[in-house]
């Protein structure tokens, strides 16, 4: 799939990630279709960290279905011994579109999880990846 280093440059550089480097010696790249989630790709660093991206095609589709996707990610998170879960929601439209709402939504779910975080980003900031 994708080469190593797209794939650190994206963690550290859009989702301001600090992983040591070593983390990234070990990494597993899945496209998943998941019925009870709306992402469509699934990344795990080192055993570390969880990351699910969605490609939000509307505002009406990520209303609806935001909070699958954290309550799938907090769960694999939990079963798998994993650190992290970053859901990160890839949109064609400006990011600050659906921003707040998002981050509204989020806090709702995860409350005071902090090892649970959201990302808006632009399509155009997942392309390499």
């Amino acid at each position: 799939m994708t080469s190593r280093f797209h794939i650190r440059n994206f963690v550290r550089n859009v989702l301001g990630c600090t992983c040591p480097d070593k983390v990234f010696e070990q990494i597993e790249d899945e496209q998943v279709a998941s019925f009870s989630s709306p992402h469509t790709r699934s990344l795990t660093i080192g055993g570390r960290l969880l990351i699910f991206i969605w490609h939000v095609k509307d505002r009406e589709s990520f209303k609806s279905r935001l909070l699958a996707m954290l309550a799938a990610g907090k769960k694999e998170r939990d079963a798998r011994g994993l650190n992290r879960f970053r859901a990160v929601l890839a949109v064609a439209v400006t990011p600050d579109d659906i921003e707040t709402e998002a981050q509204s939504y989020f806090k709702q779910y995860a409350g005071d999880d902090n090892r649970m975080h959201i990302h808006v980003v632009s399509s155009v900031a997942i392309r390499d990846i």
